[in-house]
């Protein structure tokens, strides 16, 4: 499963590889498929995040991330790009990308080409402006694709002169390596022909490359030469290899491993167990035993690092430790069947810890910070999920896992995971009463944030039982979210009772139950326009939040908050908690609350007259609810204030209403976010610009303006958009029309309108 939907940040610089480079770019141009192929270890990776780095500006909505080493069957493709692309389920993926102009990554395909292909075929009609580039050891062979095949470095020929020697790739690869080890080496007279003779030996694979230089820092290179005449010129019987290039980069691991001490080895072999990203923790807990005690993991594993054999990641926030899929295939094979089940015993027991402590309430800790480390996770609690599912004996371990991380269903945007192994465990799982209760409840909040309200009346059916044998406390948990549910079918009258009735129970008890119950309150309340007591069960909200450190329930007082204040007119005030909400929501990436938020300060640029600003706004809110079964939770009442304000709008906005809708729908979620949190302090009448073609909306907008005069800074000011966004759309624009300059993009306005005119 994929752990980023950004483009992978280099941790070593990149060297060489421009032509290469350059033939994915051209090959991009005429062709939305193109793969990448090469042998393992020859840099398809690289080459391709730098031909989509250098070509961001040609995709207007982005470029989306997704590394495939870890599905292994079709349906944990369309799930991995689902998620990556932040829609609910695979089945909305080709709706997602039908109008946007976006690259997708798709990152380690060999093993499942097969699902990729048909992927590839699904998205690819349905959407004109999505182009696809893949990174695979074989092509997909589906119809379009274009091969584009990643060779080893060049190496040197029979010179040695040190400049001639060190403008070779390879070379200047392995030179770019050794620097950062032993920063003090030198390519002089006295090594030049040995440096020129390591890199043909090695082939020039950047990964043998890579792994040999990183040996410099302890070994004089002719010394390293030898070492490679004594291993049989990197082939070896132990190596099991099929000869070739495949055979070199295999022995070069080999050789790696071989030279590596015995507790490296070690560790390096067991890493093999975790299917993403992993942590010190997590490593220690997993990979240490009596031959391996933790207290030898961490300085293990930095010698691993200083080896090349694992990389290290920190994003500012956590360090985590990744492999790269051929040194992971090779300690896997050297694996045997019990050691590997055993780590994996230890791997879902360590991930069924770290979810029961995600699913503890205590105060002082920052929940959105936690969402986000669960998130990176995911990788390994989705494997250790998987592993209790499959085990009958242990799918009460895989049902409270499932429970425990409740706060990442909701809160962090995974919604459907949750109700996919909730609805799969449930049926078949016997399990404590609490534990039972709690996933029965946890399901109906699921499928009441995605709208689906008989689902949610089914999940509350099956927790009566298990409540009724709880008692008081399993009893008020149930009594809430049947106020949740009632609210979101309009009965107000009976949502009050209900959510009263739990809140007043839950008061001696706290906890999340106690929170959600006071903000639904809150809501029930003010839609019933009792605002003084809405006022204050959200009050208490948001200081119950704020004494817990809950960043995510915050969100939700905030938003509340903001409906509260836009009903008593004080619509400054509410944009800024509703504009807090959504820096949370956003952060996060829970859907229907990014698309919740939007929705309202759409609201309140309609309350303040800024009309063509609302209709965006709620046209981009439209297409960000869109992933979910029923817009703004399935409340009629809020439909009831949808419906007011789009009559609103159209009786203002009149003809210009589509136009405007059309750019609204044209933004990507970052933009409409964007635009959102932005200020607009005044109504900007949109440009009178129509959607032509080959033109988007969004490019029709920005060369109308562009025939206006105006520069890009202005024309971002006017847009309310990044100034990069525009530079990106007049690129964009010049490539389309086949025009070298602005004054052409004017005369064409021109030209456009007098036809449309006459």
């Amino acid at each position: 499963m994929p752990w980023r939907a950004a483009l992978p940040t280099a941790v070593t610089s990149f060297v060489g590889r421009r032509q290469e480079v350059a033939g994915v770019r051209r090959m991009l141009q005429r062709s939305r498929l193109v793969t990448v192929t090469g042998i393992a270890g020859v840099g398809k990776t690289r080459v391709a995040v730098r031909a989509a780095q250098l070509m961001r500006r040609a995709f207007t909505d982005g470029v989306t991330y997704v590394e495939l080493s870890g599905a292994t069957t079709a349906e944990a493709v369309d799930e991995a790009i689902a998620q990556a692309l932040g829609v609910s389920a695979p089945a909305e993926s080709a709706a997602h990308v039908a109008d946007r102009r976006m690259l997708l990554v798709l990152d380690t395909c060999e093993h499942v080409a097969e699902a990729c292909s048909r992927l590839a075929q699904a998205l690819l009609p349905a959407a004109p402006g999505l182009h696809i580039l893949v990174t695979s050891r074989q092509a997909l062979r589906a119809p379009g694709e274009h091969i584009v095949i990643v060779r080893p470095l060049a190496v040197p020929g029979p010179e040695t002169e040190p400049a001639a020697v060190a403008h070779v790739e390879s070379v200047a690869l392995f030179l770019d390596r050794v620097a950062a080890v032993d920063p003090a080496f030198e390519l002089g007279p006295d090594n030049a022909a040995v440096v020129a003779e390591l890199c043909r030996r090695i082939q020039g694979i950047p990964l043998a490359i890579e792994l040999t230089a990183v040996r410099a820092r302890l070994l004089p290179v002719a010394r390293l030469l030898q070492l490679m005449d004594a291993y049989g010129s990197l082939g070896h019987a132990g190596s099991r290899t099929r000869g070739g290039r495949h055979s070199t980069m295999q022995a070069a691991i080999a050789w790696s491993h071989d030279l590596c001490a015995k507790e490296e080895r070690l560790l390096w072999e067991r890493l093999t167990v975790f299917s993403g990203p992993f942590d010190l923790d997590a490593a220690e807990h997993v990979c240490s035993d009596a031959d391996l005690p933790d207290t030898l993991v961490y300085p293990t594993l930095a010698a691993l690092v200083e080896k090349s054999i694992v990389v290290r990641e920190h994003d500012g926030r956590r360090t985590e430790y990744r492999m790269l899929d051929g040194l992971r295939e090779y300690a896997m094979g050297r694996m045997t069947e019990p050691e590997t089940e055993r780590l994996r015993a230890r791997h879902r027991e360590h991930y069924f810890a770290v979810a029961r402590r995600f699913g503890v309430e205590r105060a002082g800790r920052d929940r959105v910070e936690e969402v986000l480390r669960a998130r990176s996770d995911w990788p390994n609690l989705r494997a250790a999920l998987e592993s209790y599912a499959a085990d009958p004996a242990a799918r009460a371990a895989g049902l409270e896992m499932g429970l425990r991380l409740g706060y990442l269903w909701v809160f962090g945007g995974m919604a459907r995971y949750g109700r996919q192994y909730l609805d799969r465990l449930l049926p078949t799982t016997e399990a404590p009463d609490w534990i039972r209760l709690g996933a029965h409840l946890e399901l109906a909040h699921i499928a009441i944030g995605q709208g689906d309200l008989p689902a949610a009346r089914r999940a509350l059916a099956g927790a009566e039982e298990p409540a009724a044998r709880l008692g008081t406390l399993g009893g008020l948990h149930l009594t809430k979210m049947r106020g949740t549910l009632r609210f979101c079918e309009g009965d107000l009258e009976a949502a009050e009772l209900l959510l009263r009735q739990s809140v007043d129970g839950l008061s001696a008890h706290g906890g999340i139950h106690l929170l959600n119950g006071l903000i639904e309150l809150g809501l029930t309340l003010l839609t019933a326009g009792r605002t003084e007591e809405a006022e204050r069960a959200l009050t208490r909200a948001a200081r119950l939040c704020a004494q817990a450190g809950d960043g995510c329930g915050a969100a939700w007082a905030d938003l509340a908050l903001a409906l509260l204040l836009r009903q008593r007119g004080r619509t400054g005030e509410a944009e800024e908690h509703a504009r807090a909400a959504l820096r949370t929501h956003a952060r996060v990436e829970t859907t229907f609350g990014r698309a919740f938020c939007v929705e309202v300060l759409a609201w309140l640029a309609a309350d303040r007259g800024a009309h063509a600003r609302a209709a965006r706004l709620l046209s981009a809110a439209h297409r960000l609810w869109g992933a979910e079964v029923r817009p703004l939770l399935g409340s009629p009442h809020l439909a009831a204030e949808r419906k007011r304000y789009q009559d609103e709008l159209a009786e203002a906005l009149g003809s210009q209403l589509e136009r405007v809708k059309a750019a609204g729908r044209a933004l990507s979620a970052e933009e409409a976010i964007a635009e959102a949190l932005s200020g607009e302090p005044e109504e900007r009448e949109p440009p009178a610009v129509p959607a032509w073609a080959p033109l988007t909306p969004r490019e029709a907008d920005v060369a109308g303006l562009v025939a206006a005069g105006l520069t890009n800074r202005l024309i971002a000011h006017r847009l309310v958009v990044a100034p990069r966004t525009v530079d990106t759309h007049v690129e964009n624009i010049l490539a389309k029309l086949g025009f070298s300059g602005r004054s052409q993009i004017a005369a064409w306005v021109i030209r456009r309108r007098q036809r449309e005119e006459s």
